[in-house]
């Protein structure tokens, strides 16, 4: 099973003890999947649809202990994108009224309801207590929230419904010490998180522990994985340029043995050329060891770049 997929069944497991804390998750998922509509006879209904029934039964659990109030459930009455999804429905005015204002919505005007309302259309207030804020991220993340198998990549996302709401998520979010970005994708903004350690923080505060425990593993080994990657890089490249500058070496002696013989050099630049000459693939450092007596680095490249001034002195003796 996915991360992501993982994830969402533990957080569904997650049952709040308080009642304050399970209306505001309760409420985190209203607001990206909830609407007010009337029947034919004018009476209200609050109609929640999620394609998780899973998501659905938590939601018509909290709804009906918080509120103790008749609720129905129906599994084939709204379509979505993958099918139908499950709906839970609260009937009467009051109810609706009664429900939606103790979750911090506010209905913008008096004027009867004459066509669906989405509840992210309507003003709303963010939980303060700490819990209850945990509670209403968990339920907007089981709601429309997303998030990448951290193997491949960190990218944490809740997509809401409109922009309103997706200033209103981000903010949210800041006070968690998270900077979150927002796009619009296809008419959908979406509140999103980059960020390995930012991320861990929203599986901490929607009590995710096992999800956390699963992440931060991977991103050890992740961090392993890149360390070594970077270990082998350097190597590569440093093997590279050594390779390089072992060629243009062995060429500028070649050239110096050719055009005036390696005898007519001073005794340390003919031990450096025989000695680069038989050791084509090795460093300065290896270099310096076969020399007598031992040298450095610095040294071994001293003479080196000497060695290539020679040949370049020949190769401009010849042009001119």
């Amino acid at each position: 099973m996915s991360f992501a997929k993982d994830l969402k069944l533990e957080l569904t497991d997650r049952v709040p003890s308080g009642k304050h804390c399970r209306i505001a998750e309760a409420a985190g998922m209203l607001l990206c999947g909830g609407t007010v509509e009337t029947t034919q006879d004018g009476e209200w209904i609050l109609v929640f649809s999620a394609e998780k029934e899973i998501i659905a039964k938590k939601c018509f659990t909290f709804l009906k202990k918080s509120f103790n109030m008749n609720i129905g459930a129906d599994k084939t009455t709204v379509e979505c994108r993958r099918g139908r999804c499950v709906t839970v429905l609260v009937s009467g005015r009051d109810n609706v009224l009664r429900c939606t204002e103790e979750m911090g919505f506010q209905r913008p005007s008096g004027n009867p309801v004459t066509a669906p309302e989405p509840l992210s259309d309507w003003a709303f207030s963010v939980p303060k207590r700490e819990c209850c804020a945990r509670s209403f991220l968990r339920g907007l993340f089981l709601m429309r929230g997303a998030m990448n198998d951290p193997e491949k990549s960190y990218h944490f996302e809740i997509a809401v419904p409109s922009e309103t709401v997706s200033r209103q998520t981000a903010e949210f979010l800041e006070q968690f010490e998270c900077e979150p970005r927002v796009w619009n994708r296809r008419g959908s903004y979406v509140v999103y998180l980059k960020d390995a350690e930012q991320i861990a923080d929203m599986l901490t505060l929607m009590d995710a522990g096992a999800a956390r425990v699963r992440f931060e593993d991977i991103r050890v080994m992740r961090n392993k994985r890149g360390e070594i990657q970077r270990q082998v890089n350097c190597e590569v490249s440093n093997l590279a340029k050594t390779t390089r500058a072992s060629g243009r070496q062995i060429e500028a002696i070649e050239l110096i043995r050719q055009k005036m013989g390696l005898e007519k050099l001073p005794e340390e630049l003919q031990e450096m050329a025989r000695i680069r000459l038989e050791n084509p693939e090795a460093s300065l450092q290896e270099l310096g060891k076969y020399a007598s007596p031992p040298l450095g680095r610095s040294g071994v490249n001293h003479r080196l770049q000497k060695l290539c001034d020679v040949a370049e002195g020949l190769r401009l003796k010849e042009g001119g």
